[in-house]
């Protein structure tokens, strides 16, 4: 399966050491593993010309997600979100990604129907900052009519570490990608 991570973190951290784990695994189960570093592309705010409200590729912004990133993340069998917990919510570059997307849920556009998606959430604030992430993540897996397929939540403290994940944890979230 050909599976692309997306890190929405904005600094290096816990974010990074979790996919790297995630990641291992993945590999060891011989899995085409591709990681898209958000925070290291350039990538504007979208501008919601009638264009992306018509399913078109927009024509105003022009920028590395446009010309590099956005004409082959649709060559995946599956995407792995990964975000910390940013104020209740996904971070605001994951929000960038996404509404840089919106036209996948157009029917021509919709590139992640019938796909698994896989989300990594992890913060200081536990389990109600975490479900607000996770319900973020379903709601647009129904518009996307794509397949949550697993869940990864973990407490985190703010300095990055060494993060601790529990081994049956990880293997039962990574099965789901094969």
């Amino acid at each position: 399966m050909k599976i692309l991570i997306i890190n929405s973190s904005h600094r290096h951290g816990n974010t990074d050491s979790i996919i790297t784990k995630v990641k291992q695994e993945l590999l060891a189960q011989k899995q085409d593993v591709r990681e898209l570093n958000l925070r290291e592309l350039e990538m504007q705010l979208p501008d919601g010309c009638e264009h992306c409200a018509e399913s078109e590729i927009c024509p105003n912004i022009t920028d590395q997600f446009s010309t590099e990133i956005e004409p082959q993340i649709r060559d995946f069998d599956a995407y792995i979100v990964a975000t910390p917990v940013y104020s209740d919510a996904i971070t605001p570059l994951l929000k960038i990604f996404w509404d840089r997307i919106v036209s996948w849920c157009h029917p021509t556009r919709m590139y992640l129907k019938g796909k698994k998606i896989g989300l990594i959430v992890h913060g200081m604030a536990g389990k109600e900052s975490n479900d607000n992430v996770i319900n973020w993540m379903k709601s647009v897996c129904v518009w996307e009519e794509a397949q949550l397929a697993a869940v990864l939540a973990l407490n985190t403290l703010a300095k990055a570490q060494e993060v601790e994940i529990n081994k049956e944890d990880l293997l039962d979230f990574t099965k789901k990608f094969q």
